[in-house]
C-alpha cells in the first residue's frame, strides 16, 4: 500500500508545468500571481466565516458555515499547488487535493440544498429592519404605558391615602360613637365621640368587651346580639341602656354590623352608637302629654255631651213651649178677623194680619234654629250619595211648586260623593232654593249644577244668573240671621247658608262663593273623599 502511494506520488518522468508554458516569463508571472491571489482570497474567506461563527453562536446553521470554510480552504490549496506545479511536478499530490476538494464540494452542495428551504424562510434584512422598527416602537409604547401606569398607580395611591385620611377624619369627628371590634366583640377602635359618650379614653377601653359598656342587667340579653353579629347578622337601631364611666345609665340606639373578608368570613365588627337619652325623655313627655290630652278630651267630651243634652232640652222647650203661644197668637188673630170682621176697622184688620205674618215668621225661625241645631250635632254617617239625582229631584219639586216659571236647568250627571245623605240633602235644597228664589225676577233664568277640579280637589257647584251681591258682604252670608236683601224683595230668615256652611265644615270640606251684582252667584263646596265601608251607594 505504501509502495503504491509512493509510486502514485512519484515525480519520476514528469515535467513541471512550467515546461508547458515554455518558461515564458510573462505567462509564468501571470500564472503565479493569479494562483497566489486566488489562494489568499480563498484562505481569507474561511477566516471570515470562522469569525462570524464564533461571534454569532445563535446562527442555526453553524455546521454549514464550517463546511463551506473547509471547502473554500481546499479550493485555495488546489490553487496554491497550481502555482507550485510550475516548478515541481507534484501531480499526484495535486490529484489528492483536487479529489478531496471534490468530495468536500459535493458535501457543501448537498448541505446547501438541504438548508435552502429553511434559509428561504428566514426573514430578509428589510423584514428584519421592519420587525426591529416595530419592536422599537413597541418598546417605546410599552415604556410610555409603563410610565402612565406608574403615574396612575401613584395617583391611585395618593387618592387612596386621601380617602383613608378622609374616612379616618369622618370616623374620628363623627357626632356618633363609632367603635371597631373583633368578631367576638372585643373593642379595637374608639373615636372621640365614643370617649365623650362613655367617658373612657381609648387606652382605657381597647381590649375590653363591648358588653362592658352596657347596663349590667342587660348584658346577658345583649350577649346574644354580639354572638349573632359573629355569625354574620346585623343589628339595626337596637335600643338599650349603657353604662357611663361615672356609673350613670343612659339610653343608646346601637347598630352593629359584621365585617367580612374575601371568603365571607366575619373578621371584625363595626358599632355605631347614638345617645337617645334626650329623645327618650321627650317620648316619655309626649306619652304623658298624650295621656293628659286624652283625659282632657274625655272630660271635654263629657262636657259637650252634657251641653248637647241641655241643648236638646232647650230645643225641645223652644219647639214645644214657644210654639204654643205662637199658635195661640196666630189662632186668636184669625179668629178676631173671622168672627168680628164686620165690627173691625180696616186698619185693625191689617194689624191682625200683620200679627199672623209675624207669628208664621217666628214659626219659621224656630224651624230654622232646630234645623241648624240638628245639622251641627249627631253622628255623621257617610254613604255614597248621588248628588246629581238629589239636585234633579229638588229642582223638580221647585218647578212643581211654581208651574208658571220657566227656568233653564242644567245638571251634570254622574256627580257623587262620600257624605251624610240627610245633611247633603239639606245643603243641595238650601242652595237650589236660594238660586230659584234669587232668579225669580230674571226673564231668562238659568241654574246650573256641575263639578270642577281645583289642584286635585273636587268641588260641587250651584250657579245662577240671579240678582247676585257685592263680594264685600260675602262673609255675612254664612252667619245666622244675616241677609243681604230686604224681606219684601226676597223673603227668608237667614238660616239656610249658615246651615250649609256648618254641614260642609262637619264633612271636613270648604265652601266658597263668587258673585257680582245683577250677574248671579256661584256657590262651590268640597267633600273630601273617605273610604266608605261596603262601598255603599245611594
Amino acid at each position: 500500500m505504501i509502495d503504491e502511494l509512493s509510486q502514485f506520488l512519484s515525480t519520476k518522468g514528469l515535467l513541471p508545468h512550467g515546461y508547458c508554458l515554455s518558461w515564458s516569463p510573462p505567462l509564468v508571472m501571470a500564472y503565479v500571481v493569479s494562483e497566489t491571489l486566488i489562494f489568499l482570497a480563498y484562505f481569507s474567506m474561511p477566516a471570515a466565516l470562522s469569525y462570524f461563527a464564533r461571534r454569532r453562536k445563535d446562527f442555526p446553521y453553524q455546521w454549514v458555515l464550517w463546511m463551506f470554510a473547509t471547502f473554500i480552504m481546499a479550493c485555495g490549496m488546489t490553487h496554491l499547488l497550481g502555482a507550485v506545479l510550475l516548478w515541481q511536478p507534484w501531480y499526484g499530490l495535486d490529484v489528492i487535493f483536487k479529489s478531496a476538494t471534490a468530495l468536500i464540494s459535493i458535501g457543501a452542495a448537498v448541505s446547501l440544498w438541504y438548508v435552502l428551504p429553511d434559509a428561504l424562510r428566514l426573514p430578509s434584512p428589510s423584514q428584519l429592519r421592519r420587525v426591529n422598527e416595530q419592536l422599537q416602537a413597541e418598546i417605546i409604547e410599552r415604556r410610555r404605558v409603563e410610565e402612565q401606569l406608574r403615574q396612575a398607580k401613584s395617583e391611585i395611591e395618593l387618592s387612596l391615602h386621601k380617602e383613608r385620611i378622609l374616612r379616618a377624619a369622618i370616623v374620628e369627628f363623627s357626632d356618633d360613637a363609632i367603635i371597631g371590634g373583633s368578631a367576638d366583640g372585643i373593642i379595637t377602635d374608639w373615636n372621640r365621640a365614643a370617649e365623650a359618650m362613655f367617658g373612657y379614653t381609648s387606652k382605657e377601653v381597647l381590649g375590653q368587651s363591648l358588653l362592658s359598656l352596657m347596663a349590667p342587667t342587660q348584658r346577658n340579653q345583649e350577649q346574644m346580639l354580639v354572638e349573632a353579629v359573629g355569625r354574620g347578622q346585623s343589628v339595626r337601631q337596637h335600643e338599650l341602656q349603657c353604662l357611663h364611666k361615672n356609673g350613670n345609665l343612659f339610653d343608646v340606639a346601637m347598630t352593629i354590623s359584621p365585617i367580612f373578608d374575601k371568603e365571607k368570613k366575619v373578621v371584625a365588627s363595626s358599632t355605631i352608637a347614638r345617645d337617645i337619652t334626650e329623645r327618650k325623655h321627650y317620648e316619655l313627655e309626649i306619652l304623658r302629654l298624650n295621656a293628659d290630652l286624652e283625659r282632657r278630651v274625655e272630660e271635654r267630651t263629657e262636657e259637650l255631651t252634657l251641653a248637647n243634652q241641655e241643648l236638646d232640652s232647650f230645643a225641645y222647650a223652644v219647639s214645644h213651649d214657644l210654639r204654643a203661644p205662637i199658635r195661640a197668637l196666630n189662632g186668636f188673630s184669625w179668629a178676631l178677623i173671622e168672627d168680628y170682621a164686620d165690627e173691625l176697622q180696616d186698619q185693625a184688620k191689617e194689624y191682625l194680619q200683620q200679627i199672623g205674618v209675624a207669628t208664621r215668621r217666628m214659626n219659621d225661625l224656630i224651624d230654622g234654629l232646630l234645623s241648624l241645631s240638628r245639622n251641627t250635632r249627631g253622628e255623621l254617617s257617610r254613604d255614597r250619595v248621588d248628588i246629581s239625582s238629589l239636585a234633579v229631584r229638588v229642582l223638580a219639586e221647585l218647578s212643581d211648586s211654581n208651574p208658571g216659571r220657566h227656568v233653564d236647568v242644567r245638571v251634570e250627571q254622574g256627580l257623587n260623593a262620600s257624605c251624610d245623605k240627610r245633611m247633603i240633602e239639606s245643603v243641595i235644597s238650601n242652595l237650589l232654593e236660594n238660586a230659584w228664589k234669587y232668579t225669580a225676577k230674571q226673564k231668562a233664568a238659568s241654574i246650573r249644577v256641575f263639578a270642577q277640579d281645583r289642584e286635585g280637589v273636587r268641588y260641587f257647584c250651584v250657579a245662577d244668573n240671579g240678582v247676585g251681591f257685592n263680594m264685600a258682604n260675602a262673609e255675612r252670608l254664612f252667619q245666622p240671621f244675616q241677609r243681604l236683601h230686604h224681606q219684601n224683595e226676597f223673603p227668608g230668615i237667614g238660616i239656610g247658608l249658615a246651615t250649609v256652611k256648618r254641614i260642609i265644615n262637619r264633612h271636613g270640606g270648604v265652601i266658597e262663593v263668587d258673585s257680582q251684582p245683577s250677574k248671579g252667584a256661584e256657590f262651590c263646596f268640597s267633600l273630601p273623599e273617605i273610604a266608605v265601608e261596603g262601598n255603599k251607594s245611594s
